[in-house]
């Protein structure tokens, strides 16, 4: 069994997209012949909504190098705000900030040195064969390629994100330099996005290194069955559902502008309802119009479990990709695959995501910087949601090259290829 030790600032074990990520793949690469021990910072101190996992002790190994200030901010954001312990936590975190401000302390340079030392430590216990880094953030990379020299042993760069700056159709790396330098010393370098492993390789950062893209999954489980609906009955009340947090780089304007002109149109019900953070504008938009009001519902994050139950209740999965994102691939939309659920994609054009929901007959995808592509992907949507969840039975074997097992084999083939490369010590 071959092991692999990779650093992460979002660890399997927290509630972020990337620790989603992988604590779905640990469970399923030992059967590929792989065993993944990721370091990074301890969930309970680091983050908001921990959720624990299948093997977490045995393949997560945590540090607890987590500043006073990043504590207090976590503790305060587990509280609804009003009350008492959310003031409590947000003094705290004020003071604390304020103190390591004056003393000089980089909360982010302390979290990396706190991978380092448990990096070292779990080496000295665990005899492995590769390290890796995540990026985000890039200088994660940089000290595992330090935590690699020093163990002697080969380094593979994982880009979950690239580090630059995106605009529509163009990507501007930052720092590189360094970046180059980082990518020439690694064995080999593994990409989410197959556009972003494009764009590297355009920028000469990649130069000779092995590349690969390397999709995310979904868990593999029992998916709830489709409700059977005639094949031409379009859906009497639309309702989809939004999953995740929504930043001002991700505008909902040009959708909020469609869900206006729904119900003049006399196109039936309409419900969007969104489970997470909604910038400010788009929430004082919605509050200040009645119609958005009856359409457009926004709810506090719910945990893994409840946002299935309820992608499997939906008419159809929101998912919904900045317009500077060419790149991007979400989560979401891998992690909901196994419901018969039709997805309807917002995003720019060029997104590698487009060709995916359209050879597996998901859904449709759609510009979303107009109002009007996002208008008439609702309609066609409401038409053909059951014509889509009827090609989900059939589209079977498509979609399970997407689960965890499947792409588990896929991660441990690229690092036997990498190790297979290197030459022997």
């Amino acid at each position: 069994m071959a092991r692999a030790l990779i650093l992460s600032l979002q660890p399997p074990g927290g509630g972020g997209v990337q620790a989603r990520r992988y604590a779905k793949l640990l469970p399923h690469l030992p059967a590929a012949g792989w065993e993944f021990h990721v370091v990074g910072p301890d969930p309970r101190l680091d983050a908001v909504t921990p959720e624990p996992f299948p093997d977490q002790e045995r393949f997560c190994h945590y540090s607890r190098r987590v500043s006073r200030s990043q504590r207090c901010a976590i503790r305060r954001n587990r509280r609804r705000p009003g009350n008492p312990l959310h003031l409590w936590f947000g003094l705290r975190q004020l003071i604390h900030r304020r103190l390591e401000r004056l003393g000089r302390h980089d909360p982010q340079a302390h979290a990396l040195e706190g991978l380092r030392v448990t990096a070292m430590e779990t080496a000295a216990r665990i005899p492995f064969d590769v390290v890796a880094g995540i990026c985000p953030d890039f200088r994660v990379l940089e000290v595992a390629l330090e935590v690699a020299g020093q163990l002697g042993k080969p380094f593979i760069a994982i880009y979950d994100d690239p580090f630059g700056h995106r605009e529509k159709g163009s990507f501007h790396p930052a720092h590189p330099g360094r970046q180059r330098a980082v990518l020439a010393a690694a064995a080999g370098a593994m990409f989410a996005s197959p556009l972003t492993l494009e764009r590297y390789r355009a920028a000469g950062l990649l130069g000779d290194t092995p590349a690969r893209f390397l999709p995310d999954c979904f868990e593999t489980c029992e998916a709830p069955p489709a409700v059977p609906t005639a094949a031409t009955a379009p859906c009497p009340t639309l309702t989809l559902f939004h999953p995740g947090n929504l930043g001002p780089w991700r505008p909902i304007e040009p959708l909020l502008e469609a869900v206006r002109r729904w119900r003049p149109e006399e196109r039936g019900g309409l419900r969007i309802l969104l489970y997470g953070y909604l910038y400010g504008a788009a929430q004082a938009a919605i509050r200040s119009d009645p119609q958005l009001r009856q359409c457009v519902q926004v709810h506090a994050a719910v945990s893994n479990e409840r946002s299935h139950q309820l992608a499997a209740a939906a008419d159809g999965l929101l998912v919904l990709i900045g317009p500077r994102h060419t790149d991007n691939l979400p989560s979401k939309f891998f992690e909901y695959l196994p419901h018969a659920t039709p997805v309807l994609v917002a995003g720019p054009t060029g997104n590698p995501l487009q060709a995916i929901v359209e050879d597996l007959e998901k859904g449709i995808y759609c510009d979303i910087e107009s109002s009007t592509a996002i208008f008439e992907a609702l309609v066609e949507l409401q038409g053909r949601a059951s014509w889509f969840r009827e090609r989900h039975r059939h589209n079977h074997d498509a979609i399970a090259a997407y689960a965890a097992p499947s792409v588990a084999g896929a991660w441990g083939a690229a690092f036997d290829d990498v190790l297979a490369a290197c030459p022997a010590p």
